[in-house]
């Protein structure tokens, strides 16, 4: 990848000197980046210590890691606090069902029941082991610092936690880390899947967007200009050099650790999800849903994230060309054959969000409602096209087979009977629930599915 643009050093420079700070922003809410530090280099976990002493105000603390994220730098953790004179305690969270552990009240439970009160909380791994540790660091009301050992997910600096309960997949806020350790070394040397799971995490960020201006303009509900443009200079960088995360180049993947990194600010310091997820994030969770249900075993989050992504895209550009859209397909109903046991945590969320699609429905039906929404819309949207080449470049799931489900290739059928309920499992607004109130969803969902995310 050679040596990094000025331009993108300077940009780089100017949301590093962010952490840690608050500021007034344009779209009238003051922002708190509650992070103080970003540690990626080899020396990182040097300034461990002293940064845990700085945030605590004891110097116990729990490192909190799975079976492998321990093997991999959880101990040099322990060993790098115990070099200092800290009083330092393990917790391996076990696994769940022969996997990786989950986060879910289940887990939650079992950390509340095994993990001893301390002054500072260390999670060490990507997405579940982050979410755990945030988790339980805000029920014990502690600071958490996390190590990052994949470039995986972005929500390493988000105040949100992505768990299921009872069977239903949410997001809470909690707090956010005080800081983020990164060694280049293990990020680089992360299982593959795991990166390019990242590079599907983040490119989920232009039709996130876009779902986020949607609910601006139907619902006027809260929206910053600032949090979605706060990734845009550094969006060239994976998007158009995606041969250099196939070629696994350290500048590459460190870019991409850092645009997965300030995501998760966006996230945080407008206090949602709206800036990185949405209807392509949808699909995913239900897809983790079903998995849970049914005692089964999903794929990697933004591998599921970014085939999704390519999907919502294209159907951004199939809805958008419609001159005069029809909005009557409104359901009362849940599909309950589809959901089955989920159905109640399912219905619940749904009836919320009627009322909205009636509203969405009423104001779309003017003209010029629907042309000024075209015209909004465009502006943040990425084709569809772009997304899928830079994940198949990248070597990344970019088709439906290329989704694990029960260990094997994901069916087809499955997948569309997933594309045409998943709008049903959260109150939020998005492209699924334009396409179905316009009819895109179902009558040419397979159609789509044919030309952007089969071969």
């Amino acid at each position: 990848m050679g040596k990094q643009p000025s331009r993108f050093i300077n940009k780089m420079n100017r949301l590093i000197d962010l952490l840690g700070t608050s500021f007034d922003c344009q779209c009238g809410r003051r922002h708190q980046v509650p992070t103080k530090k970003l540690f990626y280099g080899k020396d990182g976990l040097e300034h461990l210590p002293a940064f845990a002493e700085s945030v605590s105000d004891t110097q116990s603390c729990l490192v909190l890691a799975d079976k492998r994220t321990y093997d991999v730098i959880g101990r040099l953790v322990e060993d790098q606090l115990n070099k200092s004179g800290a009083n330092v305690q393990q917790l391996i969270v076990p696994d769940s069902n022969g996997e990786s552990p989950v986060t879910d009240d289940k887990t939650r439970d079992f950390l509340l029941a095994n993990a001893p009160t301390v002054g500072l909380y260390i999670a060490v791994g990507s997405g579940v082991m982050n979410d755990l540790g945030k988790w339980l660091a805000y029920l014990r009301k502690k600071p958490y610092i996390s190590i990052a050992t994949a470039a995986s997910m972005n929500g390493y600096a988000s105040a949100n936690v992505s768990a299921t309960i009872d069977g239903l997949k949410v997001l809470f806020h909690a707090e956010a880390c005080q800081a983020v350790f990164a060694i280049p070394e293990i990020i680089e040397q992360a299982p593959f899947e795991l990166t390019t799971s990242g590079l599907g995490d983040v490119l989920a960020k232009p039709v996130s967007s876009a779902d986020w201006r949607l609910n601006q303009f139907l619902f006027d509900e809260y929206y910053c200009q600032f949090s979605v443009d706060l990734l845009k200079e550094l969006e060239p960088v994976y998007l158009e050099n995606p041969q250099n995360i196939n070629a696994k180049d350290p500048d590459a993947i460190k870019a991409l650790f850092e645009a997965l990194f300030f995501s998760s600010v966006a996230m945080t310091i407008t206090g949602t999800s709206s800036p990185a997820s949405g209807g392509e994030h949808l699909i995913s969770h239900t897809i983790d849903m079903l998995a849970g249900r049914d005692g089964g075993h999903h794929d990697f989050h933004g591998r599921q994230v970014g085939v999704g992504s390519i999907f919502t895209a294209a159907l951004y550009e199939r809805v958008l060309s419609i001159d005069k859209p029809d909005f009557g397909n409104i359901s009362n109903q849940i599909n309950h054959d589809f959901w089955g046991s989920l159905s109640p945590v399912i219905e619940k969320e749904y009836l919320k969000k009627i009322p909205k699609l009636e509203l969405a429905s009423e104001k779309l039906s003017n003209s010029e409602n629907w042309d000024a929404l075209r015209s909004i819309l465009k502006q943040n949207l990425i084709p569809a096209a772009k997304l899928k080449n830079c994940l198949k470049t990248a070597g990344a799931a970019h088709r439906i087979k290329d989704i694990r489900y029960n260990n094997q290739e994901m069916g087809r059928d499955f997948f569309l009977a997933i594309l045409k309920n998943a709008h049903q499992m959260r109150e939020r607004f998005t492209i699924l629930d334009l396409a179905v109130m316009s009819g895109i969803i179902p009558s040419q969902m397979d159609q789509l599915v044919s030309e952007w995310i089969t071969d």
